[in-house]
């Protein structure tokens, strides 16, 4: 085995023994502390007044971060396309506008006995394709509607007869699944520094307003209730719209301390940067509605922890009791999995009819048939997209984004960098360690980064982030190389850091400030500073970690994103996660990151959001040469290599200038 062969070697071995698990118990150790703090502040309030100072300052953070909802109202345009006629109600078929032509599909439960005007439930759904129509959330509605109550049920984005990305050849979502379609909405409103959540907060809101146009309904006798993500959407609009009277989310209402040591952060709607940072969990939100009826609904099996339940309905009942309303908050639970078993739909019946028609006692679910899927449709395909076309959220973001160009602030660079990616180089001690290749140094305290050192020749040296091979490729030009061992770190860790408000990208730039720290202790930091190279879903923190640390003297972007204006103007995009920071639409791009530098950057292979390799001169539209004199668009072939003499290592070279 040759001396680089086995460099690879130990490289690969030092990658595969890395806990993947390591980053997120950091980042839920940080959340911990600030749910630590949280609680404490909360218990420390004694009297209404203050809570309601809470609940001001939690209110404008929640909105902050869900992003602006779509008021003024503009014309429901509503009509019923088609009804069904049961004994003791009638189903109509209907179709609103929350915003013009964001079609939002929907079943009116109308009871036919009842005297006019009822008390009517808004009924949001969880995640399932086929959302209203499916018999799982059907027969709360029915039993609603048999109990004398309207109910209106409706399809959220990306479910139903809503999918945003319907591909009529695949008969079915090119994005995937439903949580696939949210999230390819959600990662791309993040940008923007909003939440896929106010497509669906303002979806329920008008249809609170579609409620109290229809004669049938008292309008100021509305509740809400849904499982699952209709029991998140609960929360949210029994929170944000006043109209609502009663409320009773089921298997969504948890704690976040007991929730991060679970199954962790769940579908783009469910959480918010900086939510932990602000000190709004779960409980925050019914502290928000307080004091209106509200009743936690849980099932003992389900993947929402029961004791996160039981904590947030025990601090709930001493805040209730600020305002003299103990009474108005309850907690049912059964056995079960997650869902809305026999006794729970119930418990909702009982609450609604307590609280709504001012009507004690238990209510019994009478035996009913449910419905054939088909045959709730309220347009004619079955599909928005097929039947009548109009926006969907993802139009309707590119329609906002796709301008969002920041006015190349090249002068504030660093400051914006900063401020965005909340990056700070870490202080603790660097505990380094060396066993032969094997580096390992502490980032951050509790935060360990393993890493190869592959001896090079010469005064040269690279920090580098990337797959593998990459390293031995910056070997093979003579650099000492200390690969960073970054293991990929997928859609939970990337939310709980941004939940935490610590950007992915912000502790990567760290990691590498500190990686160039230990070169210096180990007495391998040239004069010149170092090369850094970043390969995929690395090269946006490499470019990132240059602006805010001048020891980068060069820079290697490799099989990268071109931009994050890119993803604001494309409907799919792929593995963005770890590189996402909220709100970068319209302050700064990686653009101007290469511009700002003045340093060489090499630029190879960049992608597509959606991982297609662009053509030197796709990437050079948008690295304009006249703003980034430093910056050279390189195309890298598989039969291209880095070995020494070859035309690539050559333009790479010299791409690289005195650094090299």
């Amino acid at each position: 085995m040759t001396k680089f062969a086995l460099f690879l070697a130990i490289a690969r071995a030092a990658m595969a023994q890395q806990p993947e698990g390591a980053l997120y118990g950091y980042l839920n150790g940080i959340a911990q502390q600030q749910l630590s703090q949280r609680r404490a502040e909360v218990a420390a309030i004694t009297t209404k007044e203050a809570y309601e100072l809470r609940k001001t300052r939690l209110r404008a953070a929640a909105l902050k971060m869900i992003g602006p909802l779509a008021e003024p109202r503009t014309p429901l345009n509503a009509r019923t396309t088609g009804k069904l006629d049961r004994a003791d109600y009638v189903v109509e078929k209907v179709i609103y506008e929350s915003r013009p032509r964001f079609f939002v599909t929907a079943n009116l439960y109308l009871p036919k006995s009842a005297a006019s005007p009822v008390p009517a439930v808004l009924h949001p759904v969880g995640h399932s394709t086929s959302a209203k129509n499916r018999a799982f959330y059907q027969r709360i509605s029915i039993g609603l509607v048999k109990q004398g109550f309207a109910v209106l049920i409706y399809d959220p984005i990306g479910q139903g007869e809503r999918r945003i990305f319907w591909d009529n050849d695949l008969g079915d979502s090119k994005a995937g699944g439903t949580t696939a379609e949210h999230s390819m909405v959600g990662w791309q409103s993040l940008l923007a520094g909003e939440s896929v959540a106010q497509y669906r907060i303002w979806d329920g809101m008008r249809g609170i307003d579609y409620l109290q146009s229809r004669p049938e309904v008292d309008k100021d006798r509305i509740g809400v209730t849904g499982c699952s993500g209709g029991g998140t959407l609960t929360t949210y609009i029994a929170a944000l719209d006043p109209r609502v009277k009663a409320a009773a989310p089921a298997c969504y209402i948890s704690s976040w301390e007991d929730q991060l040591n679970g199954t962790g952060p769940q579908d783009a709607e469910q959480q918010f940067p900086d939510q932990l940072l602000a000190g709004l969990n779960h409980s925050d939100w019914i502290g928000l509605a307080a004091p209106i009826p509200y009743l936690i609904v849980s099932t003992d099996q389900d993947f929402f922890p029961l004791e996160g339940a039981r904590k947030s309905f025990e601090e709930m009942k001493r805040v209730y009791g600020l305002y003299d309303a103990s009474g108005k908050i309850g907690w049912f639970h059964e056995p079960g999995g997650h869902g809305v078993p026999l006794a729970s739909r119930e418990a909702i019946y009982t609450w609604m009819k307590n609280w709504l028609k001012g009507e004690a006692g238990a209510v019994k679910e009478p035996e009913f048939e449910t419905e054939h899927e088909e045959d709730l449709n309220a347009t004619q395909t079955g599909q928005v997209a097929t039947s009548l076309g109009g926006e969907t959220a993802s139009t309707w973001n590119i329609k906002r984004y796709r301008d969002m160009r920041p006015a190349r602030p090249v002068s504030r660079i660093r400051e914006l960098v900063t401020e965005l990616t909340r990056y700070r180089k870490s202080q603790a001690p660097l505990n380094l360690q060396r066993e032969g290749e094997r580096i390992t140094f502490q980032s951050d305290e509790g935060h360990t980064v393993f890493a190869t050192l592959m001896a090079g020749s010469g005064d040269k040296a690279a920090i580098y982030m990337g797959p593998k091979a990459g390293a031995g490729d910056l070997a093979q030009l003579g650099y000492t190389v200390l690969a960073i061992d970054v293991p990929a770190a997928g859609a939970k860790t990337a939310w709980l850091a941004l939940m935490a408000g610590r950007p992915l990208i912000g502790l990567r730039m760290n990691d590498i400030a500190r990686a160039i720290d230990a070169l210096a202790a180990l007495n391998l930091l040239p004069g010149k500073g170092v090369v850094a190279y970043g390969k995929g879903r690395h090269g946006a923190a490499v470019l990132h970690a240059a602006v805010v640390d001048d020891r980068i003297r060069a820079v290697i972007v490799e099989g990268s994103l071109v931009s994050y204006a890119a993803v604001a103007a494309a409907p799919i995009h792929r593995d963005i996660e770890e590189i996402a920071i909220p709100g970068v639409l319209g302050r700064y791009d990686l653009p101007d990151l290469a511009a700002s530098l003045g340093r060489p950057v090499s630029l190879i292979n960049m992608t597509s959001p959606t991982g297609r390799l662009l053509f030197r001169r796709e990437v050079e539209q948008v690295y304009p040469g006249a703003e980034a004199p430093n910056t050279r668009v390189m195309l890298r072939r598989e039969e291209d290599s880095l070995s020494p003499g070859s035309p690539f290592a050559d333009r790479l070279r010299r791409n690289l200038g005195d650094i090299h």
